[in-house]
């Protein structure tokens, strides 16, 4: 399940800061035109925490004769196209303050509980204290708590992520999450000349390898793009909305 924050208006809402994490930069990137577009909506506001740097530096370092072997060919030439992002600070990168140590914790156990409960429901073990486990969610987690300084700091944030249960755990913390799905509805209303055919083709190559998203929020035919404005204005977008 995806926590969608119903009072989000369709259109771009612009914010202090939107934290990506490493899936949604990847399906974003496995299609570079609309990593543009979505880089232009967004603008300045778009950052990562410096885990999720980390986690794509790591793989743009893979050698390229070595990524077949290994089954990184799409997602090495997807870091690298992000790596290219970071380097000319297109992409800002963010590091949680001192003060959200005891944040932190909490995340790490609400993310982590998160998977004792998927888990159970497939009937395969968990251990508690599972280092992949973590090192898996560290990226989630430093987004949620950098999102959550700037909150503190008294600006506005989101956390762009198509995984469902940190859009779970941001919601705990007072942060709304979107997905791919909702990005790229953005650019619908921003962009008259996109089809909503044509969305729906690239929604599902772009997660075909990586950044699924939960079945509750996944679209399922191209009305999920579809722009509903009228001469009147728009009740999904218009001013009411905002």
């Amino acid at each position: 399940m995806y926590a969608v924050d119903s009072s989000l208006p369709r259109r771009h809402r612009p914010v202090t800061r939107a934290l990506a994490d490493t899936g949604t930069l990847y399906t974003l990137a496995h299609r570079p035109k609309y990593l543009e577009m979505f880089l232009e909506l967004y603008g300045k506001t778009v950052a990562v925490a410096t885990a999720v740097e980390d986690e794509i530096r790591t793989v743009a370092q893979i050698p390229k004769l070595d990524r077949p072997h290994r089954d990184l060919v799409l997602m090495g030439a997807c870091a690298d196209r992000l790596v290219a992002k970071l380097d000319d600070q297109t992409i800002t990168v963010l590091e949680p303050s001192e003060d959200s140590a005891d944040l932190e914790s909490t995340v790490q156990q609400q993310l982590l509980e998160l998977d004792r409960v998927v888990a159970q429901r497939r009937g395969e073990a968990w251990r508690q204290i599972d280092t992949s486990r973590a090192k898996r969610h560290h990226g989630e987690t430093e987004s949620i708590l950098v999102a959550a300084d700037v909150i503190n700091a008294g600006g506005t944030a989101i956390m762009l992520t198509n995984d469902g249960g940190a859009s779970r755990v941001a919601w705990q913390q007072g942060i709304s999450a979107r997905n791919l799905r909702d990005v790229l509805a953005e650019l619908a209303c921003a962009n008259p000349d996109l089809k909503e055919e044509d969305l729906l083709t690239a929604f599902r190559e772009m997660t075909a390898r990586f950044g699924t998203l939960p079945a509750d929020v996944r679209p399922t035919d191209s009305s999920a793009f579809r722009c509903r404005a009228l001469a009147a204005g728009c009740r999904a977008c218009g001013p009411s909305a905002l």
